[in-house]
């Protein structure tokens, strides 16, 4: 009877240490994407198609994550029960697997924006050098200096958003898989 009761403060040890590490994972998710959202909110095109599409591009893949990142949180909160100040409800729908199963694919889809930015930084870098170069030029200057400017921000926003983009990404697919998962098992997270 005694191992019964270590086992089963165990498996109750567990859960809670899972539930707990899920829910410093999506603070860390929140704290991302109030990153992101701040990175990106100050955009403006440059006038050049190439640098201008990967700012549109890791614009965009910021607010899928933005969305993705609140979505989780939310619906793992009802999925546990848990209210705004942490006062349970019982009376919350929680998401069911198919729920779940749709954030996931929608996680993914994100994935695929990520993945684009990727792509579309190596181009962007191409064209910052050439915009460089004829920024070189006396009788071009004055005129690509505005749009080097311009450019440059975008790269930055770009270089700073993209790790944030990819960790928020891999991070999202872990926990919405770990949350599967349990509820798959029928264990309550």
């Amino acid at each position: 009877m005694k191992k019964f009761f270590l086992i089963a403060f165990a498996v109750m040890i567990a859960s809670v240490s899972s539930a707990q590490s899920i829910e410093q994972d999506l603070l860390k998710s929140l704290d991302r994407a109030t990153k992101l959202e701040g990175i990106i909110k100050d955009y403006k095109p440059c006038g050049n198609e190439k640098i201008d599409g990967y700012g549109k591009a890791v614009q965009e893949a910021a607010k899928y994550a933005i969305l993705n990142s609140v979505q989780l949180d939310s619906m793992y909160k009802r999925q546990i029960g848990k209210m705004e100040g942490g006062v349970q409800d019982v009376t919350i729908n929680k998401p069911k697997l198919e729920d779940w199963i749709t954030l996931s694919t929608t996680i993914a889809a994100e994935g695929v924006k990520v993945k684009d930015v990727v792509e579309k930084a190596k181009e962007a870098a191409e064209e910052m050098k050439a915009i460089s170069q004829i920024a070189k030029n006396p009788l071009k200057a004055a005129k690509s200096a505005k749009v080097a400017k311009a450019a440059a921000g975008i790269i930055k926003m770009g270089s700073t958003a993209t790790p944030i983009l990819l960790e928020e990404s891999a991070d999202q697919v872990k926990s919405v898989q770990r949350i599967i998962q349990e509820v798959k098992s029928g264990k309550n997270i």
